[in-house]
């Protein structure tokens, strides 16, 4: 941890994280990539080409972590530089209909729709649910997971839900923020902490309205927690409590059994 400077006053200390906004991402992500993996290792699942629909945290995570030929389709390319430079990247999923391997949609609410998947085929498919434990009744309400797992005919069919902090939904980003947040308010309730801050800015807008890929990674890369404190505390044992509440975990579902 980096070490801490003086405040106003030699009394007063600030302390920040080693761990940024980006290893705390890059973290949640992991957890879900792993969870995919180990669900197709205990179904001995071996895919040896895979379509990811969304190159975004989860998608390029997952992509990454596969070890066969992977195709990624999303409708912004400013995604691209997130995923590993031996992937296929096609911008949208028009024409990749037809059969393979495996199948993950990481799209989540507004993502592809049943219609968009009906011509598809695979040997399993799996979409993350975007719903977490603390989402509330309108964000149900635009959960069309089982419909998605409807519509691909595959073997074996499964959803990747992420859940742990009540968060509103399981994307990786919200989950990231609700991580600060809480951070925050743990630091608070230690002794002689005057303030917390974490670094929350609004990244999506810089990707994907501002197009900046550069300035995004960058903005990621800043400490994740700042405490101001009289005496000494641990931004980031604050932090990896909070992370080693998430879990992710992937549910079969009924197949098609041919």
């Amino acid at each position: 941890m980096k070490p801490p400077e003086t405040g106003i006053t030699e009394t007063v200390k600030t302390f920040f994280s080693s761990l940024t906004v980006g290893d705390i991402v890059r973290q949640i992500s992991h957890l879900k990539s792993s969870a995919v993996t180990g669900w197709l290792d205990d179904a001995r699942f071996e895919p040896e080409n895979a379509l990811i629909i969304g190159s975004y945290f989860t998608g390029a995570a997952i992509s990454g972590a596969l070890d066969c030929r992977v195709t990624v389709a999303d409708i912004n390319p400013q995604t691209r530089f997130l995923l590993r430079g031996d992937v296929d990247f096609r911008e949208g999923i028009h024409g990749l209909d037809g059969d393979w391997d495996l199948i993950v949609d990481t799209t989540g609410i507004g993502g592809v729709t049943p219609e968009e998947l009906s011509g598809f085929t695979a040997g399993a498919f799996i979409v993350e649910d975007p719903t977490s434990d603390g989402s509330d009744e309108t964000i149900m309400g635009y959960n069309s997971t089982a419909e998605r797992l409807e519509a691909v005919e595959a073997d074996l069919k499964a959803s990747l839900r992420t859940l742990g902090l009540g968060a509103k939904t399981s994307g990786t980003m919200t989950l990231t923020v609700e991580v600060l947040r809480r951070s925050m308010a743990d630091a608070l309730e230690c002794r002689g902490v005057l303030y917390a801050t974490a670094t929350l800015r609004f990244f999506e807008r810089i990707l994907f309205r501002e197009r900046d890929p550069q300035g995004f990674l960058r903005a990621l890369e800043s400490p994740a927690l700042t405490v101001s404190s009289l005496g000494d505390i641990s931004c980031d044992e604050i932090l990896e409590g909070n992370l080693g509440m998430i879990r992710s975990e992937v549910t079969e579902e009924d197949g098609d059994k041919n």
